[in-house]
């Protein structure tokens, strides 16, 4: 005889194939049919089937088990058909059930290793079990500021947001690429594939954040001004939640430039109205120089602590010859390396004998859109994260990789190299993360006087040291007690500037080289107020003695660099938050990875946002923009401070430089042009 009042919420054991059957026993009136059963040794007793209550598994017996067997007459169905007390049964059967994992027609798909790497596992965004969870990007919108981006493209224009585009050089709505002597305008478009891609149509590839939106600004064919600069980084930024921008000055290893006055102005601008208050996100490429000894932190856009300075790392996660090393940089992630390992799949124009298709996008210029659709998947799950809360958590996410990088550990426990920033980028990490994210505090900001003095550099190994102690008292109007970025503004005249080296150290040891030497740059204008940043010292204590290193590194040979270089004058400026050292470190961020947040509806509150209007119609001028900036700050940050006031003075500054600026799409191939 066997029992059938098992309660056990396990799952039972599996019978052979075909033995299984379940049936449910009315009134639990199981003796008899045990009875039936056991007497001819046709049924094992499984027990009951999880929590359902008078629902129970049998197995049947099959001849030869030694316990019994069944006569033809006498099948397991026909016994329990026949059985007064069973009210219903149904043999077992194998179900045909398929994961939900994804799967796309798209015939390059398989070729995005960045997406999916089956041959370097690990070696991808980490982003398949985003979609999964159907976090694409919905709901947010991606701007590629570039030389247009066809929306026509199949690949495109479904995602394509005709409210948030522009064609600036051609003063229209429409950002369509113009053709060109040398067929290079398909940038741009290549840029908005990797991000948003559609899937399933059959064509091409697939985007990163492919629910997002994508809009195109069109700057870059033609003459670029300030101020038109300045227009492209605000347009429609109530629209347009991330400017993706795959290019800057010329990556020569001899150049120092970067955004002018209202160039600046609008970045600034950007992040204190644009998105409704919690600012808009600029993800800009970190530069293609490495072949010139080039640094970012001689890039402006990248030096800016309004931009997300991205470098690129090849398939084995390791630097390519072409990418550039700073202290400014903030993360790396995939893009094109050698000869013999794979570059980007991404979609491509069709203008000029384009196939509309191309496994070629290359450099940073591949790498800085994949960041900038990893943040439209942030966005999605939470729309509120402020461009400082995006900062923050990948400087909390980013993974180590390359193990020959000079990685370091700073004071507040936070890892860095001048090679990949905080590391690798990796999506499941940042979604995880921004799901339970609480809003940093505000940004604070303490400045030095400007220190005048005429001071010789110091032949190498000598240095010229200089200080500066930053008091509990020097931060108390501020109320800053920890670090975000550390910037040095200086005035160096040297003869051959490429020859000196500036290493800038925080209170807690942790060294940056701010200014990296760079062999081929014999500019003899030295540096005139150019600002030197690093965020090496993130999360750091923001008290204590910073210390400036200068050393010249001269070549004998060469006697036109001589001259000893002098150091006019300097500057420091701190920017960071309220938030004590322990609360930098407090947060559920290594909690989240598990994914659990992604599955339920926990998430902190959101703000509404600010009520800005959506587009300047005034004319963009310097008295303007000094006006709205002024109002927005006071709306913003509640109250004037010190601090705020300051800060955008300091940057608006003289507003009358309207040069033409030279800007290059940050591929490898355009370094070398």
């Amino acid at each position: 005889p066997f029992s059938l009042s098992s309660t056990s919420p396990w799952p039972p054991p599996s019978c052979g194939p075909g033995q299984s059957w379940a049936f449910v026993d009315l009134h639990s009136l199981i003796c008899s049919l045990s009875y039936t059963g056991s007497r001819a040794g046709r049924f094992r007793n499984q027990g009951q089937i999880g929590q359902l209550a008078g629902h129970f598994l049998l197995c049947s017996l099959r001849p030869g088990s030694g316990v019994g067997f069944w006569r033809k007459s006498a099948e397991p169905g026909d016994v329990l058909a026949a059985h007064p007390h069973v009210l219903w049964y149904s043999k077992d059967r194998v179900l045909i059930r398929s994961k939900r994992s994804v799967a796309f027609n798209d015939p390059r798909y398989p070729e995005q290793w960045h997406l999916h790497n089956d041959v370097n596992r690990g070696m991808d965004i980490n982003v398949t079990g985003l979609w999964e969870r159907n976090i694409t990007g919905r709901g947010v919108t991606v701007v590629v500021v570039d030389d247009g981006v066809e929306h026509t493209h199949q690949d495109i224009q479904p995602n394509y947001s005709p409210e948030g585009s522009y064609d600036l050089n051609s003063n229209d709505p429409d950002p369509m690429p113009h053709p060109d002597a040398h067929s290079d305008n398909h940038h741009g478009t290549r840029c908005a594939g990797e991000i948003a891609a559609v899937p399933n149509n059959s064509f091409c590839a697939v985007g990163v954040a492919y629910g997002s939106k994508v809009a195109g600004i069109r700057v870059l064919d033609g003459p670029l001004t300030d101020s038109l600069e300045a227009i492209a980084f605000n347009k429609h930024y109530q629209v347009n939640d991330i400017y993706s921008c795959s290019w800057g000055p010329d990556d020569d290893g001899h150049t120092v430039d970067g955004p002018h006055p209202l160039g600046k102005a609008a970045l600034q601008h950007g992040v204190i109205a644009g998105r409704r208050g919690f600012g808009s996100i600029f993800v800009v490429a970190s530069g293609n120089g490495g072949q010139y000894n080039d640094n970012c932190n001689y890039d402006g856009y990248a030096n800016s602590i309004y931009t997300i300075t991205i470098g690129a790392v090849d398939e084995k996660g390791r630097m390519p010859f072409y990418a550039e090393e700073c202290a400014s940089m903030l993360a790396v992630t995939f893009s094109s390396g050698g000869n013999k390992l794979r570059s980007i799949v991404t979609s491509d124009w069709s203008m000029q004998r384009g196939t509309g298709c191309t496994e070629g996008h290359t450099g940073t210029s591949a790498a800085a859109p994949l960041a900038a659709g990893m943040v439209a998947l942030m966005l999605q799950v939470r729309p509120c994260l402020t461009w400082r809360d995006v900062q923050h958590i990948i400087a909390f996410t980013a993974t180590k990789c390359d193990s020959s990088a000079d990685w370091r550990v700073n004071g507040a426990g936070f890892h860095h190299s001048h090679q990949h920033g905080f590391g690798l980028l990796n999506a499941w990490r940042l979604v995880n993360a921004a799901k339970v994210w609480e809003s940093v505090p505000f940004l604070l900001s303490y400045q030095s006087p400007l220190i005048q003095e005429a001071v010789s550099i110091e032949t190498y190994p000598d240095e010229l040291i200089r200080t500066w102690n930053v008091t509990s008292d020097d931060l108390k109007d501020s109320g800053m007690r920890t670090l975000e970025h550390v910037a040095v503004t200086v005035t160096i005249t040297h003869p051959c500037r490429g020859n000196v080296e500036l290493v800038l150290v925080c209170p807690s040891g942790m060294a940056s080289v701010i200014g990296a030497r760079r062999a081929i740059d014999r500019d003899t204008g030295g540096y005139q107020d150019w600002t030197f940043s690093t965020v090496r010292c993130w999360g750091e204590k923001a008290e204590g003695q910073y210390k400036l290193r200068i050393s010249d590194h001269k070549e004998p040979q060469l006697q036109k660099c001589a001259d000893p270089g002098v150091l006019k004058q300097w500057k420091l400026s701190l920017y960071g938050s309220s938030m004590t050292y322990i609360e930098v470190k407090d947060r559920l961020v290594k909690d989240a990875m598990s994914g659990k947040y992604l599955d339920d509806s926990f998430s902190p509150p959101c703000p509404p946002g600010l009520d800005v209007p959506p587009e300047i119609v005034s004319p963009f001028t310097s008295n303007s923009l000094r006006v709205k900036l002024f109002v927005l700050t006071l709306v913003h940050f509640k109250g004037p401070t010190l601090w705020t006031l300051g800060l955008i003075f300091d940057i608006l500054g003289p507003m009358s430089d309207l040069k033409t600026t030279g800007l290059k799409h940050l591929t490898p191939e355009a370094s070398q042009s």
